[in-house]
C-alpha cells in the first residue's frame, strides 16, 4: 500500500497516527451530520409571489425579496402578475392548499414558500428571511396534503378557486360596468351613424324585413369590433402596468383627463338644456361624421347590403371610437384597477359592450315596429340633455375613483 509519505521517517508511526485518527473523527462526524439532517423537497425551495404592478405594498414586497434572495441562492423566486386572469385563480389554489382564511382572500400580494404564507407587508419584512433559514435547514416543508399549482402550469388544479372567484366577481363591478356601456350606448355619437343608417335605408325603400336584418348585423360588426378594441386595449394597460413608474403616472393622468371630459360633459348638458345642441363641444367631428355616412351609402346603398352590414358596423365604430373611447378607456382602468373586476375582464367586456349596443338594437326594433326615422331622430334630440347628464356623472364617478386610486398607488 502506497503512502503520501513515509510512515518510517524519523518522526516514525507514532506522529502519523493522531493525524490519521482525527481525519478518521471527521470523516465520520460529516457522515452523521449528513445522514442526520433530512432532504429538503425541491418545491421548499420555491418562493411563490403574487402581485400587483399598481400595489404600492407589492413593489415594497418585491424589493425587500431582491434583498434577501440573493444571501440565499438556493433559493428560485416565481413571481406572477395578477395582472392575467389565469394568475388569479392559481392564487385561489393557494389560498386553499395552505388553508388561508377566507377574510385574507382578495388581497394585491401573496407570498408563499415551504408551509409558510404571508399576505401583508410588515410580516414579510421581519419573519421572511428567518423562514428561508429554517427551510434551508430542514426546519420547515411545503403542505404534504396540498397539490400546489405547476408553476408553469397557470390553470388552476381544481374548480374550487374559480368557482369562489366567480361568487366574489358577481359582488363587485358588475352594475358600474353595466352603467357606463349602457351611458356610452345612448351617446348621440353611437347612434348617430345608426339614425342616419335607418333613414338611408327608408328613403331607399328597404322593406321592415330588410331594414331589421341590415340593423341587426351592423349591430353585429359594432359589437365585434367594440369588443376587439377593448380586449386589445385592456392587453395593452396590462403591458403597461409592467412598468412601476408607467403604471404609477398612468392613473393620475387619466384622472385629469376624466376631469375635463366631467366638465366639458357638464358644458355639453347645459347647453342641450338651453336648446343649444350644436354648440356642444364632445361629439363626431364634422370630417368624421362625414366619412361615416359615405361608407354606409358605399357599403349598404348597393345590392350587397346585407353582406356587407356586418362591415359597415365595424368600419363606422372604429370611426366613432374617437368620441366613445373618451369613456371606454376610463371604464377598462376601472377594471384593471380591482382585483375581484380583473379577474373576469373578459366577461366585463361582454357586459359593457353589449349594453353598448342594447340602444342600436333597440332602434333596430322601433324602426322594424314602425317607429319613422324622423321620429327617431326628434326622439335623440329630446333626450339629448338627459344624456349629456348621464354622462356627466359617470365622468365624475370615474374621475373620483381614479383620483382615489392614484392617491394609494403614490401615497400608501
Amino acid at each position: 500500500m502506497l503512502l503520501p509519505f513515509n510512515i518510517s521517517s524519523r518522526h516514525g508511526t507514532r506522529a502519523w497516527l493522531p493525524m490519521a485518527s482525527a481525519a478518521l473523527a471527521l470523516c465520520l462526524l460529516s457522515l452523521a451530520g449528513a445522514s442526520a439532517q433530512e432532504p429538503v423537497d425541491e418545491d421548499d425551495f420555491t418562493v411563490n409571489l403574487f402581485f400587483s404592478p399598481s400595489c404600492t405594498t407589492c413593489h415594497k414586497v418585491r424589493a425587500h425579496l431582491d434583498e434577501v434572495m440573493p444571501r440565499h441562492p438556493e433559493f428560485t423566486l416565481q413571481a406572477r402578475n395578477l395582472g392575467d386572469a389565469g394568475n388569479i385563480e392559481t392564487l385561489a389554489d393557494f389560498y386553499i392548499a395552505y388553508s388561508v382564511p377566507e377574510e385574507d382572500w382578495g388581497g394585491t400580494m401573496a407570498l408563499f414558500v415551504a408551509d409558510r404564507h404571508w399576505t401583508d407587508l410588515e410580516p414579510v419584512l421581519t419573519e421572511f428571511e428567518a423562514a428561508l433559514e429554517a427551510i434551508a435547514s430542514g426546519e420547515l416543508t411545503a403542505p404534504e396534503s396540498s397539490a400546489l399549482p405547476d408553476p408553469l402550469d397557470v390553470p388552476p388544479t381544481d374548480d374550487s378557486g374559480h368557482d369562489w372567484l366567480v361568487s366574489r366577481f358577481e359582488r363587485f363591478g358588475v352594475a358600474t360596468v353595466a352603467l357606463a356601456g349602457l351611458v356610452d350606448g345612448v351617446n348621440p355619437c353611437a347612434l348617430a351613424a345608426l339614425i342616419f343608417l335607418i333613414s338611408f335605408l327608408s328613403f331607399a325603400g328597404r322593406k321592415p324585413r330588410e331594414i331589421l336584418a341590415t340593423g341587426l348585423l351592423f349591430a353585429a360588426g359594432v359589437f365585434a369590433a367594440y369588443f376587439a378594441v377593448g380586449l386589445g386595449l385592456f392587453r395593452g394597460l396590462q403591458m403597461l402596468s409592467g412598468f412601476s413608474l408607467v403604471s404609477k403616472l398612468l392613473y393620475p393622468i387619466m384622472a385629469l383627463l376624466t376631469l375635463g371630459l366631467t366638465v366639458y360633459s357638464l358644458r355639453d348638458w347645459l347647453l342641450a338644456r338651453s336648446g343649444r345642441a350644436k354648440e356642444m363641444s364632445l361629439k363626431l367631428p364634422r370630417k368624421v361624421l362625414g366619412l361615416s355616412h359615405t361608407t354606409i351609402r358605399t357599403l349598404i346603398g348597393g345590392p350587397w347590403f346585407l353582406a356587407l352590414a356586418f362591415v359597415a358596423g365595424l368600419i363606422i365604430s372604429l370611426l366613432e371610437l374617437l368620441c366613445t373611447g373618451q369613456i371606454y378607456l376610463p371604464t377598462l382602468m376601472y377594471i384593471a384597477s380591482t382585483d375581484e373586476l380583473r379577474g373576469r375582464a373578459l366577461g366585463l367586456l361582454v357586459v359593457y359592450v353589449s349594453l353598448f349596443t342594447l340602444p342600436i338594437v333597440a332602434l333596430t326594433l322601433a324602426s322594424y315596429w314602425g317607429v319613422t326615422s324622423e321620429r327617431i331622430v326628434q326622439l335623440g334630440k329630446r333626450h339629448t340633455a338627459a344624456t349629456k347628464l348621464a354622462l356627466t356623472v359617470v365622468f365624475a364617478l370615474l374621475t373620483v375613483y381614479l383620483a382615489a386610486f392614484s392617491f394609494s398607488v403614490w401615497f400608501t
